[in-house]
């Protein structure tokens, strides 16, 4: 008669070589106590494979999802990192960090016109370009850093700003915007929201980007930093005769605010352009033909004065390279 298969001691149960199942012939040479010893044994045979079965779903499982999760991150990674670098992106026409504007005047007709420079947008991970000076050696080029939040700003503005766009509808000067946000902080962000409403109007309708600053600084205390909501905000920039759409869509998108960012952090760490200082501490400042104005920045004449003599000795700068040069009147402070 048979004898039951027996296993071995030393392995864990679940390491036990499984029982060898047994045909209905050898079943039937069993004893009835054998017979019922068999049944349990193939119980617990059937018990851990089943067991098992189920172990390695599971495992399956987990690898599909680990391996879905994956997948899925990897593809995250790739649109958040797309994401934040188009974020990075600054406006069309805004290549140097600001915008360049040239103005004249027709003679017969009297009538100005302001004309911006425009120029391809700068990509996020590029360094911005500085404006070519030497195609306008027969005019002053005035550079505006500014914050729009600051009572400084609108003080300047307020002073100067006349007198400035008349030179520059008069083609004395060229002029150079940049809107900075140094004054942000956790409790007030209308610097760099105002910063960024400009980068979206020198995006989309750069020819009303003048007219839009103007809004705003005038908008602006002379008194305490400037703070609004961006509805108030959005409606400046309509009143200011911007109708389209995009740049609304753009102010409430905050579309622009990474690279206020970093425009702000470039000026303030080294990353002047055309100017015979590295970095600016605080705004409005002040660059002609890249000599940075120290003057009191309420003093109009003083500013004139500035405008007037360094836009003189570049002229000579240029004379002793080329002995030939046009000349064209030097701006003149208005009674």
């Amino acid at each position: 008669m048979p004898r039951m298969p027996t296993t071995p001691k030393s392995p864990p149960a679940e390491e036990k070589t499984p029982t060898p199942a047994l045909t209905n012939k050898q079943r039937r040479k069993l004893s009835k106590k054998e017979q019922a010893a068999y049944s349990l044994e193939m119980v617990e045979v059937r018990r851990r494979e089943q067991r098992a079965r189920r172990i390695r779903r599971r495992i399956t499982a987990i690898v599909a999802i680990v391996a879905a999760v994956a997948v899925v991150a990897t593809g995250s990674y790739f649109i958040v990192w797309g994401v934040v670098r188009a974020g990075g992106v600054g406006p069309a026409n805004m290549l140097s960090d600001g915008i360049l504007l040239t103005g004249s005047t027709n003679s017969t007709t009297n009538q100005a016109t302001l004309t911006p420079i425009t120029t391809g947008a700068l990509q996020a991970d590029a360094k911005p370009v500085a404006t070519d000076l030497t195609s306008y050696k027969q005019t002053a080029n005035m550079v505006l850093y500014l914050d729009y939040a600051s009572p400084k700003s609108e003080r300047f503005n307020k002073a100067n700003g006349g007198q400035i766009e008349q030179w520059l509808a008069a083609g004395y000067i060229t002029l150079e915007i940049h809107p900075l946000s140094l004054s942000t902080t956790a409790g007030n962000d209308y610097s760099k929201r105002a910063a960024n409403a400009l980068a979206c109007v020198a995006n989309s309708d750069p020819n009303s980007f003048l007219a839009v600053s103007d809004e705003l600084l005038a908008a602006a205390s002379t008194e305490k930093e400037t703070t609004m909501s961006t509805a108030a905000l959005q409606a400046l920039v309509t009143k200011a005769g911007v109708t389209d759409t995009a740049v609304s869509s753009c102010i409430s998108g905050y579309t622009y605010a990474s690279w206020v960012t970093a425009a702000t952090h470039r000026a303030t760490h080294g990353g002047l352009l055309n100017a015979n200082e590295k970095s600016l501490t605080s705004a409005p400042l002040v660059v002609v033909n890249k000599k940075v104005y120290t003057g009191k920045l309420t003093d109009n004449t003083a500013l004139t004065t500035f405008i007037s003599n360094t836009y003189a000795d570049s002229q000579r700068s240029s004379a002793t390279a080329a002995p030939t040069p046009t000349p064209t009147p030097t701006p003149t402070p208005t009674p």
